[in-house]
C-alpha cells in the first residue's frame, strides 16, 4: 500500500502532496499551493516530474486538490496552477493534468457573498502587490499582511471562478461547505485506492458562529479591523481538518487550524482513548506558530511523524512551539520532518541536552524539492 506526503519548499506556506495507491497505480492528491512563488520554483517542476515519471503519454490523474483554507500562503500557487490550466486548455484539447475534484471553502460560501465588498476596498494593483510581496502605498489604511488577508479573499473567488472554467466538481462528497455538519460526529469520504478522508472540521455550528457574527457586527467596521476579523477567526477557525486513512495508517493533516478546534474535532468523533490520539503523521498547525497550540495539545495528540513547513518569515516554526512539543513527548521516541534548515533551529535542537531524548530532526536536504515521509512504500518519483 502506497502512503506518503511530501511537504514541499513552500516558504512560509504549506504545499503537500499525498500519494497513495499502489506502486503499480500511484495516486495523488494536492493540499495547498504556497504563496507567490511557490508555484514556479517547486509545484510546477514537481508535478512535470510526477507526470513524466507515471503518465507520459497522458494526463496525470490528481484525485483531488484541496485548499485547506482561504490564506495567500496556501491558495496562491494553487491559484496559478489552475490558471495555467486555464491557458492549456485554450491552446489545445488535451490537459496535461486530469483533477477529478476540487474541495474549497471560498470566503463567499462561509461569509454570504461578501467578497466583492471587501475586495473592492483594496485597488487591483494593491492586491497584486501584497500577494506578491512588492510595495505597498504608505496611505494604505491597513499593515502589509492585512492587505494579504483581504488579497486572499478575491483569490479564492478567482479560484472558483478557473474551476467552474476547468469544468471540475467541487466539494464532493458535500452539498455545500466541505464541514461537519451539525449534530454528526465527523464525515468520511471514501476516495478510492484505499484511502479515505475522515473530516474533523470545521463544524458547521463554528460557520454558523462566523456568518452571525459577520452579518450582525464586523462587515459595519473599517476595513483594517475587517481584515483583523477575517485572519482571526474566517480562515483558521474554517481551516479544513481532515484525517487521512489508507493501510492501517493515519495523517492528521491541520492546515492553520486552532489547537482547541482540532481536539475538539477529534473529540467530538470519539478518537480520543484515555486522553490521547495517537497518528502516524501529524502536519502541525498554522506552520508552528504558538498562537495556535498549546502544551496540552502535544501531550493529547501524538504521532511518530511530525512535519512543518515555514522558512522563518513571521518566526515560524517557533521555538516555543518546538518546545512545547519537546517537553510533550519527554523520552519517547519520534521524528520531527522541518522544510527548511535554519540556524536558530539547528542551535535549538543541539541545546537540548536533556538525558534520554529519542526524537530524531530531518531537514529538507536543498538540493530536493520536499522532504518526505514514507508510511508505507515508496512512490515512484
Amino acid at each position: 500500500m502506497l502512503f506518503s506526503l511530501e511537504a514541499l519548499e513552500a516558504k512560509y506556506g504549506d504545499s503537500l502532496l499525498l500519494h497513495f495507491g499502489t506502486s503499480a497505480k500511484p495516486q495523488l492528491v494536492l493540499i495547498d499551493g504556497g504563496p507567490a512563488g511557490v508555484y514556479s520554483e517547486t509545484l510546477s517542476k514537481r508535478l512535470e516530474a510526477l507526470k513524466a515519471a507515471r503518465s507520459p503519454n497522458g494526463p496525470l490523474p490528481i484525485r483531488m486538490v484541496m485548499i485547506s483554507h482561504i490564506d495567500d500562503d496556501h491558495i496562491n500557487g494553487v491559484l496559478q496552477f489552475f490558471r495555467k490550466l486555464e491557458q492549456q486548455k485554450a491552446d489545445g484539447p488535451q490537459l496535461p493534468y486530469n483533477i477529478a475534484t476540487l474541495w474549497h471553502n471560498s470566503f463567499d460560501d462561509i461569509l454570504s457573498n461578501a467578497a466583492a465588498e471587501l475586495t473592492a476596498s483594496l485597488k487591483p494593483a494593491n492586491i497584486k502587490a501584497a500577494s506578491t510581496g512588492a510595495s505597498l502605498p504608505a496611505n494604505l489604511p491597513l499593515h502589509r499582511h492585512g492587505a494579504i488577508v483581504l488579497a486572499s479573499v478575491g483569490q479564492g473567488r478567482d479560484l472558483r471562478r478557473s474551476a467552474d472554467n476547468l469544468g471540475l466538481t467541487k466539494n464532493e462528497g458535500f452539498g455545500g461547505l466541505v464541514m461537519v455538519p451539525t449534530g454528526q460526529k465527523c464525515k468520511q469520504v471514501a476516495l478510492g485506492g484505499g484511502l479515505s478522508f475522515t473530516i474533523l472540521g470545521p463544524r458547521q455550528d463554528r460557520v454558523k458562529d462566523l456568518q452571525q457574527k459577520w452579518d450582525i457586527e464586523i462587515k459595519h467596521l473599517g476595513v483594517a479591523q475587517v481584515a483583523e476579523f477575517v485572519d482571526n477567526s474566517v480562515f483558521n477557525l474554517s481551516s479544513i481538518i481532515v484525517l487521512a486513512k489508507a493501510g492501517g495508517r493515519t495523517m492528521l493533516l491541520t492546515g492553520d487550524a486552532r489547537g482547541d478546534d482540532i481536539l475538539d474535532g477529534i473529540k467530538s468523533a470519539g478518537l480520543m482513548k484515555n486522553n490521547r490520539f495517537q497518528v502516524d503523521l501529524l502536519k502541525l498547525p498554522h506552520h508552528g506558530s504558538d498562537r495556535n497550540v498549546r502544551l496540552d495539545f502535544f501531550q493529547q495528540v501524538t504521532a511518530d511523524h511530525y512535519v512543518c513547513s515555514g522558512n522563518g518569515k513571521f518566526g515560524n516554526p517557533e521555538l516555543n512551539t518546538l518546545a512545547m512539543l519537546l517537553e510533550a513527548r519527554g523520552l519517547e521516541a519520534y521524528t520531527l520532518h522541518l522544510t527548511n534548515r535554519e540556524k536558530r533551529l539547528e542551535t535549538f535542537f543541539a541545546n537540548d541536552k536533556t538525558p534520554g531524548r529519542q526524537y530524531k530532526v530531518v531537514f529538507r536536504d536543498d538540493t530536493k524539492p520536499s522532504v518526505r515521509i514514507d508510511l508505507g512504500e515508496l512512490p515512484p518519483s
